[in-house]
């Protein structure tokens, strides 16, 4: 009986046990699948992580610009103390009241509130408002243009007025007055065509702004081809590159800058060497402040831009070491711009031999940082522009930056981002023609409005 009532006691707890495995059994095999589709979440959310940095390295890497970047890094963000808004000693928006060109005197014949006249004048408000005439409507004229021929040379000539186009039916300040709207405010055909129609009474098709636009392209070659000759005559040239559509195919867009101000604009389907060999006309004999891109190499004397490499140091500030090498290309650069910003300036002595001791430091530096795999490639930035970090000692007046550059070409970064992609090969040509000139005049802070007029009076009308 006893041995009976052990073995049924034995079976059943065999019984639990095996219950109790069972039970533990699905719960590992459910917790092993929560844990499969959780790694399968996470590999997901990972995935999704590196595609987003890399749409993110698109706008914020270490080519991009300081002025394009958007978002500033977390450390920065939390210990800076600098409060939004306009920096210490900024005069302010407010402008200064103008002198009146003319006095109106406005005055009552009655009381505003009852209507009566027995009125007496007891001061006078003066109030000074800044305003411009209505919208003038388009004015059509009539030139008739004589013909003559001279009695001693038998020369036979038509009569030239300096408003009136030789050919064409649109006047000087009309075509000025469409490229302004195209350029400088960088408008696309159909607004340009509503914006006239509305404000001047001035009925055109998109087609025939575009063909006013070829035309004072066509009268800016001879001052586009004047450009190239100063870049070319330059002791020193400024240049970058960006991305351009034309007819959806990839382009570039190049722009040269000299120290005088001359811009030249050039759209071609390369990004190569032959681009600079066209513009310098063969023989390179300058100087070319420059980025890290390749083609330049082809330019026998280099400044390399610090900016850039600034950039790109600091963008493995994280990694070991990373840190050591920002502070000392910070520290190489504060030195160099105290040194070329010194009033008097230096000799050229002292700045040959300035560059032999920091040229050799900067090597220095590259061996020093070379065996750190993590930093592999910004030493090896460094590295190929070894001997061209410090050429702006040899040029008083050179930046050792490539910002000068980088400010002629935000416009057209600005347009791309407007029109997306010019539509034909021609009006890629004349682009070029009028954003050089325009460029070159407003960095030597000319009128742009009068120099285009000038400039489309002695090519279209009086030539």
């Amino acid at each position: 009986m006893a041995g009976s009532l052990s073995v049924s006691i034995a079976s059943s707890d065999h019984r639990s046990l095996t219950l109790l495995l069972n039970e533990q059994e699905e719960l590992i095999a459910e917790l092993n699948k929560a844990n499969e589709e959780k790694a399968a979440i996470i590999t997901d959310q990972n995935k999704l992580i590196e595609e987003l940095k890399a749409k993110l390295a698109k706008y914020e890497n270490p080519h991009t610009p300081s002025s394009a970047q958007r978002y500033k890094k977390n450390s920065e963000s939390k210990n800076s103390s600098r409060r939004r808004g306009a920096p210490k000693g900024h005069r302010g928006a407010t402008r200064p009241t103008p002198e009146p060109d003319r006095v109106v005197e406005v005055t009552a014949d009655q009381c505003d509130q009852c209507g009566s006249t027995n009125l007496e004048e007891c001061g006078v408000e003066k109030q000074v408002i800044e305003e411009i005439p209505p919208p003038p409507k388009i004015e059509v004229i009539q030139f008739n243009r004589h013909k003559y021929k001279c009695q001693d040379c038998e020369q036979e000539f038509t009569a030239k007025d300096a408003e009136c186009p030789q050919k064409g039916r649109f006047g000087v300040n009309l075509l000025v007055y469409l490229i302004m709207l195209k350029f400088s405010l960088r408008g696309v055909l159909r607004r340009i065509k509503d914006f006239a129609f509305h404000l001047n009474a001035f009925d055109i098709t998109p087609k025939g702004i575009q063909d006013a636009i070829l035309r004072v392209g066509e009268a800016c070659k001879t001052a586009y081809s004047a450009n190239i000759d100063k870049v070319r005559a330059a002791t020193w040239n400024y240049m970058d590159e960006t991305g351009i559509r034309v007819l959806g195919k990839n382009y570039w867009l190049w722009t040269f800058r000299t120290p005088n101000d001359e811009v030249v604009v050039v759209i071609r389907p390369s990004r190569g060497q032959d681009v600079l060999r066209e513009i310098f006309g063969g023989d390179i004999n300058g100087a070319g402040v420059v980025d890290g891109w390749r083609a330049y190499n082809i330019i026998p004397v280099l400044q390399r831009c610090w900016a850039h490499l600034i950039r790109d140091v600091d963008a493995f500030i994280e990694q070991p070491g990373g840190k050591e090498l920002s502070e000392a290309i910070h520290k190489k650069f504060k030195a160099l711009k105290e040194f070329i910003g010194k009033d008097p300036p230096t000799s050229m002595k002292e700045r040959k031999q300035q560059k032999e001791v920091w040229d050799m430091e900067m090597a220095k530096l590259v061996e020093q940082f070379s065996k750190s795999e993590e930093l592999k490639k910004p030493v090896t930035y460094i590295r190929n522009g070894l001997g061209n970090w410090y050429t702006c000692l040899l040029y008083p007046g050179m930046e050792p930056t490539n910002n000068l550059s980088e400010q002629v070409i935000r416009e057209h970064v600005l347009m791309r981002k407007i029109i997306g992609t010019f539509r034909s090969e021609e009006g890629a040509e004349y682009y070029q023609y009028i954003a050089s000139v325009f460029a070159t005049w407003r960095l030597q802070g000319k009128d742009i409005y009068d120099e285009l007029k000038k400039l489309l009076v002695n090519e279209l009308c009086l030539r």
